[in-house]
C-alpha cells in the first residue's frame, strides 16, 4: 500500500471510521473499537523485518539472508481482524486440495494467483485457512514472494508476518534504485535458490505472475522470471475476484466486498525426472513442453489461462481472446481439425487483427498474410501482433504468413491493409487473387489513391476481381474495443445474397452483431460512409481544437451545433460519388460519423485535435490519407463543401488554420 504511506497520525482518523464495519458484522462497538486499536498498537510494535537491513548493510546478506518466517501474535490477530471483512467471500474447489496429499513434500509446488490487491496474499491465507483441514495444511506451508516496498509502511506490513516471506527485488525497483541495483540482482538469486530449500521441506512457494496489482482487475501479461520458479514443478493455481473492493487504493476504509477465491486443479508444469515420474500421482494432469517454438513463453500462457479459466470473462485482459465469445463458459478456443473456412486476412492492420480474432470464434482457420517475414516470425512465435496489439495473446486458430501460396486454399478473403500499404502488399498476390475465386470481404475505411477511390472498385477494375466475389464489412467499431470484446456491430453489404448471410454468420458472435445493410447491395454506398466519416472526424477535431484553444472549457454546444452540417455535408458528397442516400442512414454512416467524431478513442478526430494545436502527427491516419486524395475524385468546391475544402487547405495545404477558421465560422453562420 506504497500509495498510503503517511505519517500515523494521518491515517489513525481515518482509519477508526472502519468501526461502522466491524459492527455491521456483529461486533458490539466496544469490540470493534478494541480490534481497531489492537491493530494500531501491533502495527506500530511489529518491526521491519531483519531482511530490510541489507540495504543498509549490504554486505550482510549471506548472514541474514532473505526468509522471514511466520510470527504467530500478528498472524492470529490478523485472521480475527480479516473475517469479519471477508464474510461475503466464498470459497470454489477445495475438494482439490486433497489432490495434494500426495505431492506435498515428495515434489516441489508453487501457488499461483492473479493480483488485485495488497490484501491479497494475507486474503489466500485467511480464506484456505479457514476451508477445512487440508486448507489449514496448505495455509500453514505457504512462504510468499514479498517485494522490498511491502515491507515499508507500517499497514501491510502486519499482514506479511501471517506467512512466510522470501525477499525479492522488482526490475522497477533496481532502475529506481541503480545504486543498490547489484545488491538486489544477488538478492534475487538468493531467493531463488532459497526457495528450492524450502520446496523440499515441505513448503509452497505462493507468488503472483503478472509482477504487480491490476489497477482495472483484468489479467495482466505473466511475466517472464516466473518461469523459473514453476518449469518442472507442481502448480496450485488461485482465481481471485473482490479484494480489490475491500480497500480502494484512495483511503482506509474497508468494504465488507463480494468475492471469492477459485482453487483449480494442481498440474504438473514440464516434467519430473524418469524415476520421480514412477511415482507421481496419475491423477495431476500434466502440461508438457510443446516440441517446437518458445517453451518458455508456452508455459507462461498456460500459467495465465490456468488462473483466468476461473475468472469472469471481463477479467482475462490480456488473455481474453483466447476463450470463446460464444460460450458463457471460460471454454478456450482450440485449433480446429476439419476447419470450415480457411480464411485469409490480407495485410496486418489494426482492423484485421480484431477481425481475424472475431472469425477465430468459428470452426475456423485463419492466416495474416504480411510481406514482412521478421515481423511474421516474431508474431508466430510469440501469439500475437508484435506493431498493432502486442499486448493480447492471439488464439490458436490464427497464424501470420508471409508466404502468397496460403492464398490457393482460402475459402475467404478478408481485406485488412490500410489504403496507403496497397502498392507494398497488393502486386505481389494479384494472380493469386485472380486465380483463387473466393469472395473477398474489405474490412479496412477510407479512400485510396486511385481514380476509382475505394478499395471494392480497385479490385475489380485494377486487379480485375470479379464484383459477385466482393463484399464490404463496416460499421461504428473501434478494432481496439473489438480486442477489449466491447458489444459492436457490422453490416455488410454486397451484390450476392448469399455472400452477405455467409459473412453475416461468420462475424456473429455475442458481443458482435452483424446485419445486412439498409441497402444490402449498395457496396459504393456502404464504403462512401466508412471513408468520407473519417476525413469529417479530422475536420471536427480542427474545430474541437481551435475552439478550445480560443475559448477553452467544453465546447460541445458548438460541435453538436456543427454536427448536422457536417453530416449533411458528408451525404452530398457520398451521393455525388455514387452512394444511395439512404444507404448513409445505416451504421457505416450516421452511426459511424457519430463515433468518429465524438468518440473517445478516435485517431481521425485526434489528429485534427493536435493539428489544431500546432502539433503534426507523424502517423498517418485514414481521415488525412483520404483527405490528401480527395481531389482525385470530386472538385473541393468551397461553396458547396466548405467543411472539407477547408480542411484541406488547413491540413494538407498548411495553409494558417486560424484564417481558414474564422473564414469559415463566416460561411457556417449563413
Amino acid at each position: 500500500m506504497t500509495e498510503k504511506e503517511a505519517t500515523l497520525g494521518r491515517w489513525h482518523k481515518e482509519f477508526f471510521e472502519n468501526i461502522h464495519l466491524f459492527m455491521k458484522s456483529g461486533l458490539s462497538q466496544a469490540e470493534a473499537k478494541s480490534i481497531l486499536e489492537e491493530f494500531l498498537i501491533l502495527s506500530q510494535a511489529t518491526p521491519k523485518p531483519q531482511v530490510m537491513e541489507i540495504f543498509q548493510e549490504p554486505e550482510r546478506l549471506e548472514e541474514i539472508g532473505v526468509y522471514t518466517d511466520i510470527k504467530t501474535e500478528p498472524r492470529d490477530f490478523m485472521l480475527k481482524f480479516l473475517d469479519p471483512i471477508m464474510k461475503k467471500f466464498t470459497v470454489e474447489g477445495a475438494e482439490n486440495l486433497k489432490l495434494l496429499n500426495d505431492v506435498i513434500g515428495k515434489y516441489p509446488v508453487t501457488l499461483i494467483s492473479n493480483h488485485l490487491s495488497h490484501l491479497d496474499a494475507p486474503a489466500i491465507f485467511t480464506l484456505l485457512y479457514n476451508t477445512g483441514e487440508e486448507g489449514r495444511k496448505i495455509a500453514e506451508s505457504l512462504v510468499f514472494i514479498a517485494g522490498r516496498l511491502a515491507f515499508e509502511p507500517d499497514f501491510t506490513r502486519l499482514g506479511l508476518y501471517m506467512f512466510g516471506t522470501l525477499l525479492v527485488c522488482s526490475k522497477k525497483d533496481m532502475a529506481d534504485n541503480p545504486s543498490l541495483s547489484d545488491v538486489m540482482t544477488k538478492i534475487n538469486m538468493r531467493a531463488f535458490r532459497h526457495s528450492q530449500k524450502l520446496k523440499s521441506e515441505g513448503k509452497i512457494i505462493s507468488i503472483f505472475p503478472e509482477g504487480t496489482r491490476s489497477r482495472d482487475g483484468r489479467l495482466m501479461p505473466f511475466v517472464d522470471t516466473v518461469y523459473h520458479y514453476v518449469a518442472n514443478q507442481v502448480i496450485l493455481p488461485i482465481s481471485l475476484e473482490g479484494t480489490d473492493k475491500i480497500l480502494p487504493i484512495e483511503g482506509l476504509l474497508f468494504t465488507q466486498a463480494v468475492g471469492k477465491l477459485v482453487i483449480g486443479k494442481p498440474v504438473l508444469v514440464g516434467e519430473l525426472s524418469k524415476k520421480e515420474m514412477e511415482h507421481f500421482p496419475s491423477h495431476i494432469e500434466q502440461i508438457q513442453f510443446p516440441g517446437v517454438g518458445d517453451k518458455k513463453q508456452f508455459i507462461i500462457d498456460n500459467l495465465a489461462l490456468l488462473v483466468g479459466s476461473n475468472l469472469n470473462k471481463h477479467k482475462h485482459g490480456t488473455y481474453r481472446n483466447l476463450y470463446k465469445g460464444d460460450a458463457k463458459s471460460n471454454s478456450l478456443i482450440s485449433l480446429p481439425k476439419t476447419p470450415t473456412e480457411n480464411i485469409v486476412i490480407i495485410g496486418s492492420s489494426n482492423m484485421s487483427v480484431a477481425v481475424a480474432c472475431v472469425l477465430a470464434n468459428k470452426n475456423v482457420r485463419v492466416t495474416i498474410y504480411d510481406p514482412n517475414s521478421e515481423f511474421v516470425k516474431q508474431s508466430n512465435e510469440e501469439k500475437r501482433d508484435i506493431i498493432h496489439y502486442p499486448i493480447y495473446k492471439l488464439p490458436p486458430n490464427i497464424d501470420f504468413s508471409d508466404d502468397p501460396a496460403v492464398f490457393e486454399k482460402a475459402t475467404l478473403f478478408v481485406q485488412g491493409t490500410n489504403p496507403w500499404e496497397f502498392d507494398s502488399i497488393f502486386p505481389k498476390i494479384k494472380t493469386y487473387l485472380q486465380n483463387n475465386k473466393s469472395p473477398i470481404a474489405n474490412v479496412i475505411k477510407g479512400f485510396t489513391g486511385s481514380k476509382k477511390g475505394l478499395i471494392l472498385e480497385d479490385l475489380a477494375d485494377l486487379l480485375g476481381i470479379e464484383r459477385d466475389r466482393l463484399a464490404v464489412v463496416s460499421g461504428a467499431c473501434y478494432p481496439d474495443q473489438i480486442m477489449e470484446r466491447k458489444i459492436s456491430g457490422f453490416e455488410v453489404s454486397a451484390s450476392s445474397d448469399a455472400l452477405i448471410e455467409k459473412i453475416q454468420l461468420l462475424f456473429n458472435t455475442s458481443y458482435v452483431f452483424t446485419r445486412p445493410a439498409i441497402n444490402p447491395h449498395d457496396t459504393k454506398g456502404v464504403q462512401l460512409g466508412g471513408a468520407l466519416k473519417t476525413i469529417y472526424a479530422v475536420a471536427m477535431g480542427l474545430v474541437e481544437g481551435y475552439f478550445k484553444r480560443e475559448l477553452g472549457g467544453n465546447v460541445d454546444n458548438t460541435l453538436f451545433h456543427l454536427s448536422n452540417r457536417f453530416f449533411n455535408e458528408m451525404v452530398s458528397i457520398g451521393v455525388t460519388l455514387g452512394g444511395n442516400e439512404a444507404t448513409f442512414n445505416g451504421l457505416s454512416g450516421m452511426t459511424d460519423f457519430m463515433l468518429a467524431c465524438f468518440g473517445s478513442d478516435t485517431r481521425d478526430r485526434k489528429y485534427g485535435y493536435d493539428l489544431a494545436h500546432g502539433t503534426r502527427p507523424e502517423k498517418i491516419t485514414n481521415g488525412f490519407y483520404g483527405l490528401k486524395v480527395l481531389p482525385n475524385l470530386i472538385h473541393l468546391d468551397e461553396r458547396k463543401h466548405p467543411i472539407v475544402a477547408s480542411s484541406y487547405k488547413a491540413v494538407i495545404q498548411n495553409e494558417d488554420f486560424d484564417k481558414i477558421a474564422e473564414h469559415l465560422q463566416l460561411q457556417l453562420a449563413r
